[in-house]
């Protein structure tokens, strides 16, 4: 019966033994703080093309963006005849590097009273310069006439315009002036681009138009956009 007793005894420590040391190890477990899990970095999600059901333009497709980006690797310089929805006059402008020549109408210095008739910019001073060369309307003063504000004398040119588009689609292709060029729907309105040179022709916004035609590529010499 002793031998029986202390059997029972032994059994009954082993299992205490055990249920404290499972207690003690859940314990330590519970308070072992979780790692931190390093956060997954978002990803942008890619642009979806323009769709059929939508008509959005998210995007510019890739042939269209180089020619719209033709200009400023191609074009050294350039000429061209501008008309605005604001006057049926045309105004000459040439262009090359950070300078720009502005040949008012002879009609709008007539008429305006404008005792000048040539502007010449610079785009990277931010200055604009009216001079008198040619025309007789001009009160018989010729040369350096007076200063002008820039922001107010400056009118955006080709590449100007061009470098606001932000959506575009082809319409279709055409010719204009003898020259290949694409015909597109934009955030601008509808423009015709040359297709070699990525020059801008026209503007389409609604009843308004912006023209600029009769157009020189390359042949614009450093006396032409600078004062004599």
């Amino acid at each position: 019966m002793k031998y029986t007793f202390y059997m029972v005894l032994v059994v009954l420590v082993l299992l205490i033994g055990c249920a404290t040391k499972e207690q003690i190890q859940s314990e330590e477990q519970q308070t072992i703080e979780p790692k931190e899990e390093t956060p997954v970095e978002a990803t942008q999600p890619e642009e979806t093309p323009a769709t059929e059901e939508t008509g959005e333009i998210v995007k510019i497709p890739n042939d269209i963006r180089e020619i719209l980006e033709k200009g400023k690797t191609r074009l050294n310089s350039y000429s061209y005849n501008y008309k605005s929805p604001e006057s049926d006059l045309m105004y000459e402008i040439y262009v090359k590097g950070n300078n720009i020549k502005v040949t008012l109408p002879e009609m709008n210095t007539k008429e305006q009273g404008k005792f000048y008739n040539t502007i010449y910019l610079d785009t990277e001073k931010k200055t604009a310069e009216a001079y008198c060369i040619g025309y007789s309307s001009c009160e018989g003063k010729v040369g350096e006439v007076k200063d002008l504000n820039f922001d107010d004398t400056y009118i955006e040119t080709s590449l100007d315009w061009l470098g606001k588009v932000r959506e575009a689609k082809k319409i279709d292709e055409r010719q204009i002036e003898g020259r290949n060029s694409v015909y597109l729907e934009t955030n601008i309105g509808k423009i015709t681009v040359e297709s070699y040179y990525g020059f801008l022709y026209m503007i389409e916004g609604g009843s308004n138009e912006w023209e600029f035609s009769d157009a020189a590529f390359n042949s614009v010499k450093d006396s032409d956009v600078t004062p004599p």
